[in-house]
């Protein structure tokens, strides 16, 4: 028999019409079968997802993602499209700001327009805007759109318009010399990412930023791969140096370059090998192999499912 693990806070599943909400299947070799993934949702209506599924040469022939855990062991990995019902536009703001008019509008979802006369931009928003303000300055203007855990800045300058600021976060303050903002990543170490920018030559720069840790620790042995990763995340590049052991095959440079496109890090609820983190990397699922030995990395190995 093979098992078929699932995350089932996320989704039910229905093999072959009979639903499972255990979080695991056991399928014959060479049976075909039908799979149906029902979504667990709160606020958002996700499309279930079907397929049919078989166990050959060891394999899990499946439309669904899924990565191999062992030789009889699989972790379904799916992504829901969301179901969006269709809606007529209709305008929640709009404001004349001299020759350009900004408008939040819904269509399904919010966003931001503002035009004028010769130009547009349209930006999806993540939530609705307490204000809308603009800021005349000599090399072109700034349109601020500020929401209750985003900002968005776009500037006009005299020739078309562009996005300088499109960022979530718990909150953002203004000062003389630019604005700060906070970010909290819920990650392993607590980490909440402070950043201070600065609006130089038409753009926003990141003047001064760090990391503040709401839960350091030094982790269990098994989870420093999934510690590293998430400071590669995060893009903590100090935090993740340490974890290096000075004899380690690899450069950080290297590995920088192996996880580059790094985008994921899945925790399978199932039993998982305690080397390996399973990861997507440019959309494709892959394995990431860490040698640990004292807390410390000596070698990593990215593989491509």
């Amino acid at each position: 028999m093979y098992k078929i693990f699932y995350d089932n806070e996320q989704f039910a599943i229905l093999l072959d019409g009979e639903q499972s909400s255990s979080g695991m299947l056991e399928l014959e070799a060479d049976k075909n079968y039908v799979l149906t993934l029902l979504p667990i949702y709160d606020k958002t209506l996700f499309l279930p997802i079907s397929s049919n599924v078989k166990i050959k040469n060891n394999n899990l022939v499946c439309n669904i993602p899924h990565i191999k855990i062992d030789k009889t062991q699989f972790y379904l990995t799916p992504k829901f499209a969301p179901y969006i019902p269709p809606s007529n536009p209709h305008v929640n703001i709009q404001r004349e700001f001299g020759e350009h008019t900004i408008t939040v509008y819904t269509d399904n979802i919010p966003k931001l327009l503002i035009e004028n006369a010769s130009n547009f931009i349209s930006v999806l928003l993540p939530e609705y805007p307490d204000k809308l303000q603009e800021a005349v300055l000599d090399n072109g203007v700034l349109f601020y759109c500020l929401c209750p855990h985003y900002l968005c800045i776009v500037l006009y300058d005299y020739n078309d318009y562009f996005v300088l600021v499109d960022k979530q976060c718990d909150s953002y303050e203004f000062d003389e010399n630019g604005i700060s903002l906070t970010v909290t990543l819920n990650d392993n170490q607590g980490r909440v990412y402070h950043c201070h920018l600065k609006f130089e030559d038409k753009q926003y720069i990141c003047d001064n930023d760090y990391f503040e840790y709401k839960s350091p620790h030094t982790p269990h042995e098994k989870l420093v791969g999934y510690d590293f990763l998430q400071a590669i995340l995060a893009d903590d590049i100090d935090y993740a140096q340490k974890l290096l052991s000075p004899n380690c095959k690899n450069s950080f440079e290297d590995i920088q370059n192996m996880l580059e496109d790094l985008q994921t890090i899945l925790i399978p609820k199932c039993p998982i090998n305690k080397d390996c983190v399973y990861i997507t990397l440019a959309k494709k699922m892959a394995t990431c192999k860490f040698n640990i030995q004292n807390g410390l990395i000596e070698s990593v190995i990215t593989t491509k499912q």
